[in-house]
């Protein structure tokens, strides 16, 4: 079987147990819940010194993990083991597991984490045929949006629309930030069930990204003095300018392909959602897309492509590249 992240994390509680699990992709943040989820549904927390086994695929050969794998756990059902970065095993420790899923110990619970997968090799797809390899890929829009609902839901609590677009805004798809607030939301939500904006904007460590915000709005407003104090603050605050970088780099992305289909027959709002704007921002986004035609926003993307690339190899301090990027945009739209 081959699913991704979001699928497995919402059917596995209602799978029946397989002798491998694979977790492979970019996104390591969902490797490691995911091992941390498949490992707390078999290991008996009391027995785990005497059931549970965790290898790094370059320091141990195939053959020793089978010896551990034939061997009946103690006083269990269960033994888990774990095998990180599998895929970094040769050929022939791959042929070992090969052959073992023929015939795999129903008493071991096998799971394997790998940065990339062949799926032509045999090693992958006896997996994918005996057990489960499930892809951990950067989850985005309504990818994050459901994973937050699951996360929540498995605490007792739900969450505001608004609250959730303002939520997964600001983190982008940290998964680590985004996971970090939701523990902290949980706590401070106490007793109570559904998450609000006001909950969101009172704990969220991932608000100070509202300062990033600021310049974006600042210099579409063409305040270049405000753009540059705000630009300022949100570095102070520990922002990587990258990440700022990113924040322009998004809006102004998404103004060019809203404007496109503006262009070509589209209305203004709907044009918005499908360039990606969240539902909280689409009226506002209608509004300052006014201001730019397409010439405007082709022009200025050329700069941001040429940003990117100073910001990437430029001597200079990431500070003053942004700095004289705000300045472009200003003198452009005065």
């Amino acid at each position: 079987m081959l699913v991704n992240y979001p699928e497995f994390s919402e059917k596995f509680l209602r799978l029946n147990p397989l002798p491998v699990y694979m977790f492979s992709g970019e996104e390591r943040f969902l490797i490691d819940e995911g091992v941390r989820i498949v490992k707390a549904k078999f290991l008996e927390e009391g027995l785990k010194d005497f059931n549970y086994d965790v290898y790094s695929a370059s320091d141990i050969g195939a053959d020793k993990v089978i010896d551990t794998a034939e061997t009946l756990p103690v006083m269990a059902e269960k033994r888990v083991i774990v095998v990180k970065e599998a895929d970094e095993w040769a050929a022939k420790d791959k042929e070992i597991i090969t052959g073992y899923l023929k015939n795999p110990s129903h008493s071991t619970c096998l799971i394997l984490t790998a940065s990339k997968t062949d799926k032509r090799e045999k090693f992958f797809t006896s997996i994918e045929k005996n057990g489960v390899v499930i892809v951990c890929q950067p989850l985005y829009k309504d990818g994050l949006r459901k994973w937050v609902i699951q996360r929540l839901r498995q605490s007792g609590k739900s969450i505001d629309k608004d609250a959730l677009d303002i939520l997964t805004e600001v983190a982008g798809n940290d998964m680590l930030s985004l996971n970090n607030d939701l523990e902290k939301l949980i706590l401070y939500c106490n007793d109570r069930k559904t998450i609000s904006t006001k909950d969101v904007e009172a704990v969220s460590s991932s608000m100070r990204s509202f300062s990033v915000f600021e310049v974006v709005n600042a210099i579409i407003d063409s305040r270049l003095k405000d753009a540059v104090f705000s630009l300022r603050r949100a570095i102070d605050d520990g922002e990587p300018p990258v990440r700022v970088f990113y924040f322009i780099l998004r809006e102004f992305r998404m103004m060019l392909k809203a404007r496109t289909l503006i262009d070509a027959g589209k209305p203004q709002e709907e044009a918005a959602k499908l360039a990606g704007v969240p539902p909280f921002k689409v009226r506002e986004f209608s509004q300052r897309i006014q201001k730019f035609s397409q010439t405007d926003l082709c022009i200025l993307f050329d700069k941001l492509v040429s940003i990117d690339n100073r910001l990437k190899g430029s001597a200079l301090k990431p500070a003053m590249v942004l700095e004289d990027l705000l300045l472009f945009i200003y003198c452009m739209k005065s």
